[in-house]
């Protein structure tokens, strides 16, 4: 049995301001796209984990743990937590998107994770269930269970679904290097350009299906703090702003998001990209709609 999964990108991103447990509250709009893994589901006497990324570069797939450390493993560890389920399984997990990049990943495989065994054990879970399960494996998880397009605040965690528009062509594009989600917060000192005002305005044009203005009309508080630091940030940015492409990085970076009007221009900036001698990795994909939990 297959379970794809699929990621996400936020479209604005305000941090609001620190909590008392540690976390910080946000307002942002997610958005899922096509981009995705696949996780692979035989019977087997007992749990046997194992992971493999053939399409993303060498230093990435050297940052991906297969073991119980992978937030799909702690998905599984939940699930037999919670059910008391000892039935085993060997399960492979077949990676695309590219780790440490803003695009939830890790949180889209234990989702992903929650979903398959929830089909694979017949554990016959209630989408209530499976959402509780999914809060507590963290704050990415819960919207990646369905996608489609939703504001997200508290940690991200509390989602109000918004109409999904017609897939839109983007080019995801990952310069090389890593950033520190949990670096780049502690650098917030609770003032930002990117206010809840901001996403107002997201919301307001992801309403009408108008996404590129959303892109357009929208901030990242983590472009403010990371910017500085990272002068690779704003030369990828500023490759595709200069040529006229909208373009916003998602999530706590690096990677950049632009919006095409067709497939063809994203082919185009791949071979702009080779030719001006750049590493970075960029994927085509499209927006992505609500699914059932099923």
């Amino acid at each position: 049995m297959e379970q794809l999964s699929f990621s996400k990108i936020n479209i604005g991103l305000a941090i609001l301001n620190k909590r008392e447990d540690g976390y910080h509250n946000i307002d942002t709009i997610f958005q899922s796209i096509y981009l995705g893994d696949s996780i692979y589901f035989a019977k087997h006497h007992s749990v046997v984990f194992s992971g493999m990324a053939p399409e993303l570069p060498t230093y990435m797939n050297d940052m991906i743990p297969y073991d119980e450390s992978n937030l799909a493993m702690k998905a599984l560890r939940a699930i037999q937590a919670y059910t008391g389920c000892t039935t085993g399984g060997a399960i492979h997990l077949l990676k695309r998107v590219p780790p440490a990049a803003g695009l939830g990943g890790g949180s889209s495989d234990a989702a992903a994770m929650l979903l398959g065994l929830n089909k694979f054990w017949d554990l016959r879970l209630t989408d209530d269930e499976l959402m509780k399960l999914a809060q507590d494996l963290g704050s990415d998880v819960p919207f990646l269970m369905k996608g489609g397009t939703a504001r997200g605040t508290g940690r991200g965690e509390i989602l109000q679904y918004l109409p999904t528009d017609k897939p839109h062509w983007l080019l995801v594009v990952k310069p090389e290097l890593s950033v520190s989600t949990a670096a780049a917060y502690h650098r917030f000192d609770n003032q930002s350009k990117v206010t809840s005002e901001t996403i107002d305005e997201v919301e307001k044009a992801m309403r009408i299906g108008d996404v590129k203005k959303a892109m357009q009309v929208s901030g990242n508080t983590f472009e403010e703090l990371l910017f500085p630091l990272h002068p690779e940030l704003i030369t990828c940015k500023d490759f595709f702003t200069s040529r006229g492409y909208t373009t916003i990085m998602t999530g706590s970076g690096p990677t950049m998001v632009v919006y095409l009007d067709t497939a063809l221009e994203a082919l185009t900036l791949q071979e702009e990209i080779k030719k001006a001698g750049h590493t970075w990795l960029s994927l085509i994909t499209k927006t992505h709609g609500k699914e059932a939990l099923s």
